[in-house]
């Protein structure tokens, strides 16, 4: 924009490529594009390692309550299955989201 004498003049300059230039940046847009899709499926995959972590919590909490008191283990197993099957669905939502990211919005 310009401003001259009390009003402004919006002005436009309008670029002009040749097609190997156009060829040349949708190329360079094509590998933005997927290298950020890499990117952000590499950082939705990191997400699978981190249940891992819960469900030996898990079952080192119910060894621990087993070696305490032996006539509680039959009323815990229950939980513990419950833990395990939680932590190991969030490492499945996080693969499902890696993989959503690689193959479906690239």
């Amino acid at each position: 924009m310009q401003r001259s004498a009390n009003r402004i003049v919006k002005t436009s300059t309008q670029v002009v490529l040749s097609r190997p230039q156009m060829r040349q940046a949708a190329i360079a847009y094509e590998v933005t594009v997927n290298g950020a899709n890499l990117i952000g499926a590499g950082m939705a995959a990191s997400g699978v390692g981190v249940p891992a972590i819960g469900v030996a919590m898990c079952f080192s909490s119910y060894m621990l309550a087993a070696a305490r008191q032996p006539n509680m283990s039959a009323k815990l197993l229950p939980y513990c299955i419950l833990g395990f099957a939680l932590s190991e669905a969030l490492a499945l939502f996080t693969l499902l989201i890696a993989l959503l990211e690689l193959f479906v919005f690239s």
